[in-house]
C-alpha cells in the first residue's frame, strides 16, 4: 500500500493501540481503515470463520471480548457488534478506562445513553458515535452553503433512505436506518423538534418496522421529513433541503461530481415557480469513513472534542425516543 504524506505523517502520530469488537459487514470497512493507521491490536467477533477469512494477522485475533477490554495495552476500543450488544460493550470498557468509538446508534433506549453519558463523564472518556454523514464532504459543503444563505430561510427538510435488506430482528428500521437522517437533521437545525407524527408498516414483524414516515416539527415553521425503508425496490440515499432562495439535494448514489446539486428555483409571495438552471457544487472525493475514523484518532491522541460526542448522541437518542414512543402509541 503506497502512503501519501499526510498518512505517513498520521502513522507516526497514532501511539495508540486500539481494539475493535464486532466484523459484519460494515465492521470489516472500519477494520480496513484501522489497518491502515497501523493501530490495530486485537480484534473479536463471535464469528471465527469471518475473523479468519478477513483479519490478515491471525495474532491479532482475540479469543474473547474480554481479552480486548480487560487489556491494559489497548488505549481505545471500536464497537462494531450489533446494536442490542452496544449498551454493556460500552460500559464495560470505559469501567476499563477505555475511549470508545461506537457504532450507530449508541444504544436501543434513552435510559441506557444517558447512563453511558454519566458514565463517560466520571472516567472521563471520550465515547465518539459512527454517525457518518458529519464526515462526509458532500453533507459539509451542504451544511457551508446554507450558512451562507444561499438557499434563504429554511422550509423543509427531506431525509429518504431506501433500500431492500437487510431486516434486522432487534431493531427497527427506525433505529438503524433513520439515526443517520435525525443526526444530520439535527447539525442543520442546531434546535431539538417540538412535536413528531409518525406512520409505519410492519410486514416482516409485529413488532419492528420495515418502513417509517417520520415528520418533525421545529420552530419558526421549519419541517423535516423521515422516509426509511428497507423493504425498497430500489435504493435511494437523497437528504434536500429546500428554503425560501432554492434548494440542496446531497445525493449520495451519485458520482461525486453529482452527488451535491443546488437548485434556484424557488417559490415566490404570488406563489408561482421562479426557474432557474441547477448546478453542481464541487465536493471533494474522499471516504467519509477514513475522515470518520482519522478524526477518532486525532480526539484520542490531542483530546479534541468529537464532532459526534456524547451530548450529539444524545440529542439524536431523544428524538429516536420521541418517535418510538409515538410508534408504540399508535400501534402498540
Amino acid at each position: 500500500m503506497t502512503l501519501n504524506n499526510d498518512e505517513v505523517y498520521l502513522f507516526s502520530m497514532y501511539k495508540n493501540k486500539v481494539g475493535m469488537i464486532g466484523l459484519g459487514n460494515w465492521g470489516k470497512n472500519i477494520y480496513r481503515n484501522l489497518e491502515r493507521f497501523d493501530v490495530l491490536d486485537k480484534i473479536y467477533d463471535t464469528n471465527t470463520e469471518n475473523l479468519n477469512n478477513t483479519v490478515t494477522s491471525k495474532k491479532k485475533i482475540a479469543d474473547n471480548a474480554d481479552e480486548i477490554i480487560l487489556s491494559r495495552d489497548i488505549d481505545s476500543i471500536v464497537i462494531a457488534s450489533p446494536s442490542d450488544t452496544h449498551k454493556n460493550y460500552v460500559i464495560k470498557s470505559l469501567l476499563n478506562n477505555k475511549n470508545v468509538f461506537v457504532e450507530k446508534p449508541l444504544c436501543l433506549s434513552l435510559k441506557d445513553a444517558v447512563e453511558i453519558k454519566k458514565l463517560s463523564l466520571e472516567v472521563n472518556k471520550i465515547v465518539f458515535v459512527g454517525h457518518l454523514l458529519h464526515y462526509h464532504n458532500g453533507f459539509n459543503e451542504l451544511k457551508k452553503t446554507i450558512k451562507l444563505g444561499k438557499i434563504g430561510d429554511l422550509q423543509i427538510i427531506k431525509a429518504n433512505r431506501l433500500n431492500l435488506g437487510a431486516i434486522r430482528q432487534k431493531e427497527s428500521v427506525l433505529f438503524d436506518l433513520a439515526s443517520h437522517d435525525i443526526s444530520m437533521i439535527l447539525s442543520i437545525t442546531e434546535a431539538m423538534p417540538k412535536k413528531v407524527e409518525v406512520n409505519a408498516i410492519f410486514n416482516n414483524s409485529r413488532k419492528i418496522a420495515d418502513y417509517i414516515n417520520v415528520i418533525l416539527y421545529f420552530e419558526n415553521d421549519l419541517i423535516a421529513v423521515i422516509n426509511a425503508d428497507w423493504i425498497s425496490p430500489y435504493k435511494e440515499h437523497r437528504f434536500s433541503v429546500l428554503g425560501s432562495k432554492g434548494s440542496l439535494i446531497f445525493d449520495d448514489t451519485k458520482d461525486w461530481p453529482n452527488k451535491l446539486i443546488i437548485n434556484p428555483s424557488f417559490i415566490n409571495k404570488e406563489k408561482k415557480i421562479i426557474y432557474k438552471p441547477e448546478k453542481a457544487i464541487t465536493v471533494q472525493n474522499e471516504e467519509p469513513l477514513k475522515k470518520e475514523i482519522e478524526s477518532f484518532l486525532q480526539c484520542i491522541t490531542k483530546t479534541h472534542k468529537p464532532t459526534t460526542d456524547i451530548y450529539e448522541a444524545i440529542n439524536v437518542q431523544v428524538v429516536l425516543n420521541m418517535i418510538d414512543k409515538e410508534l408504540k402509541e399508535k400501534y402498540g
